[in-house]
């Protein structure tokens, strides 16, 4: 079992840009909001600066306003008259519900009458009042700054995400066909949704305060240096540590978020799988199969998160550990200082607040560090898709098909630049001609097909549309006059008049109905409960194929196309509804050019001419009964089928 699906783990093993690189491309989109930028970090830098000067007016509050010892002197020519001065020998003490004057020197003591050392209470309950006052604005203030931040980080953000989603749809719009071919529609809306939603985290919860946690990382230790140079010296020796720790913990963290991303990814690409074949699975009793591959799968991914856990479960509680062993030696040394009278109660509260401040971020380093390699990884992604080419849409010098001439001359195609699938295609289709290409399996039918409509590049030779090289046009309007109805015809979900007329609401209702009816369509649609406006839901599914093949024929004729293709039309459809579509290419054959791909050779017999193709070369031309007479590879093809049924 261990090697089931083992190879969709190798998209997501594959190494992505660096992250430096990667945040040139971004910063392309980020630079536009230079205004918002301005202003997240200017309230960034205030708000820092606030909550690092929180500790500090707290130390000043406590030593200076609140735990303050009252000194005072003697005043001149008057007996008993007590000044406040701070080198004045007498200190105001309580002692037995009585207020005393003590001389620090002599150890003399003078009562205070009440009503005067009210007045010293009275002072110090102003100074209190006015402090807290002060404090509650500068909180008020930095709850703004804040909510300024904020706010103008998530704009940015939500800006820059909003760009890149639309400029990435727009650019996956332009890709080549080869691009789609390689990639499953699963793999690209994840990109387009997940992905930018990764990078919508980032921008909300780590730009911002990731650069904050560093502000506020080397702010607490620039401060703690100049509030008591000794003390910060005794706390900032557990602060290698604590660095050593981080940098072990980024290492591991780094490789188990690896492992996870890879198998939940992996995992994803497993589930989507199976459920779109599930049918398959059913119909050959595979269940227990699929059960224990999956099973296989889970426990991958479940035995990555579990050795992300250890990570974490070792890096929290030794940050806890850290901390406190920081806050044990502050007090311990801190306590020895006060006792010397070295330091102030108020600069050890501030030192405890400090330490508490710089292991914050760092407790929250794990989960943002999670988001930040997930966001580069998820812009990784992006750009590697924005970095595909954009498909060729040719030297535009015609911008229109006039007739539906189609000429090959010496085409020759592969499709891995080694083996060649078409080896050299000589063929001429006059306009309003009809006309069917057939030929075995893998003979190069359907390569023709995608080469006439510019989905590939042909290696040599020529196509001409009107007698003008195909390159010479803009593609993006020739594709206008070139329909293609396929053998599974997609449809949007929405209703039938919206696929018909493809949301154009310029295009009346009563034109759609009229080009159904000259095509036949409208008798099957008016068997559907609600006509034109029955709701199909995702793809079609609840419509037949052919009721899906006319709706593409109409929509092919509503906008006026010069070329029809049909590629194996009409090989999955009953025999009412490949009647109605005969009916319908017999009637329009005069006015477009009709090119029909078919294994069923008993639907060519009605085209002008057949276009046998084999081993990649046009082998024979002819109608019907000319290449049945010629005993060529037609006939071989004919007389099989027909021995066949």
């Amino acid at each position: 079992m261990a090697s089931v699906h083992e190879d969709i783990f190798l998209e997501e093993q594959e190494k992505s840009e660096g992250d430096i690189k990667t945040l040139r491309k971004l910063w392309v989109y980020i630079r536009k909001y230079k205004f918002l930028l301005f202003l997240t970090f200017l309230t960034l830098a205030f708000a820092t600066i606030i909550e690092l000067a929180l500790p500090f007016l707290i130390r000043y509050g406590i030593d200076e306003v609140i735990n303050v010892s009252h000194t005072f002197n003697v005043s001149q020519g008057a007996q008993n008259q007590f000044v406040e001065d701070e080198n004045g020998p007498y200190t105001l003490e309580k002692r037995s519900n009585n207020y005393y004057m003590i001389n620090n020197e002599t150890g003399e003591s003078i009562q205070v009458p009440p009503e005067e050392y009210a007045e010293y209470f009275d002072s110090a309950i102003r100074r209190i009042r006015l402090f807290s006052m002060a404090f509650i604005i500068i909180l008020a203030g930095q709850f703004f700054l804040n909510y300024a931040q904020v706010l103008s980080a998530n704009l940015v953000g939500q800006k820059v995400i909003y760009n890149l989603r639309k400029d990435l749809f727009s650019h996956i719009l332009r890709l080549k066909y080869t691009f789609f071919e390689k990639n499953p529609p699963g793999k690209v809306t994840t990109r387009v949704v997940n992905d930018t939603q990764n990078l919508s985290d980032f921008f909300s919860e780590v730009v911002t305060s990731l650069l904050k946690d560093i502000a506020i990382i080397i702010g607490v230790v620039v401060l703690m240096m100049v509030l008591d140079f000794k003390l910060s010296l005794y706390t900032l020796t557990m602060f290698p540590v604590i660095i050593v720790s981080v940098i072990i913990f980024r290492y591991f963290d780094r490789r188990a978020y690896d492992k996870v991303r890879t198998r939940v990814s992996a995992l994803n690409s497993y589930l989507a799988e199976n459920l779109s074949g599930s049918t398959v699975t059913k119909l050959f009793n595979q269940e227990e199969r699929k059960r224990k591959e999956f099973d296989y799968m889970s426990t991958k991914v479940y035995k990555a998160n579990v050795e992300q856990m250890y990570v974490f479960a070792i890096f929290r509680p030794l940050m806890s550990l850290l901390q406190y062993f920081t806050i044990s030696l502050l007090l311990w040394f801190g306590s020895i200082l006060l006792t010397d009278g070295q330091t102030t109660f108020g600069t050890i509260y501030a030192f405890t607040s400090y330490v508490d401040m710089f292991f914050r971020p760092l407790f929250d380093l794990a989960e943002k560090y999670d988001i930040m390699q997930s966001a580069f990884a998820s812009a990784g992604k992006i750009f590697k898709i924005m970095d595909h080419p954009k498909e060729d849409f040719g030297k535009g010098k015609y911008n229109t098909i006039e007739r539906g001439k189609v000429e090959f001359k010496d085409v020759k195609f592969s499709y891995d630049g080694h083996n060649e699938v078409l080896k050299g295609v000589n063929f001429k289709i006059e306009p309003n001609e009809r006309v069917a290409i057939v030929g075995e399996t893998g003979s190069g039918k359907t390569t023709i097909i995608k080469l006439i409509s510019g989905l590939y590049r042909y290696n040599e030779g020529k196509i001409l549309i009107n007698d003008k090289e195909l390159y010479d046009y803009d593609l993006n309007e020739v594709r206008k006059k070139i329909a293609v109805v396929p053998q599974d015809v997609f449809l949007f979900s929405g209703t039938i008049l919206d696929n018909m007329r493809l949301f154009n609401k310029n295009i009346p209702e009563e034109e759609v109905i009229k080009v159904s009816k000259s095509v036949f369509a409208d008798e099957i649609i008016s068997r559907l409960p609600q006509n034109y406006n029955t709701v199909i839901t995702e793809r079609g599914s609840t419509l037949s194929s052919g009721e899906r093949q006319l709706i593409a024929l109409t929509r092919a004729v509503l906008f006026d196309s010069k070329i029809i293709i049909l590629d194996e039309a009409t090989s999955n459809v009953d025999v009412e509804t490949e009647f109605l579509i005969q009916q319908a290419l017999t009637k329009i054959s005069n006015r477009v050019t009709i090119i029909s791909i078919a294994h069923r050779l008993s639907t060519v017999k009605s085209s002008n001419r057949i276009i046998v193709v084999h081993k990649g070369l046009v082998v024979e031309e002819g109608t019907h009964n000319q290449l049945i007479n010629n005993k060529g590879i037609y006939y071989d093809l004919y007389r099989l089928q027909f021995e066949k049924s």
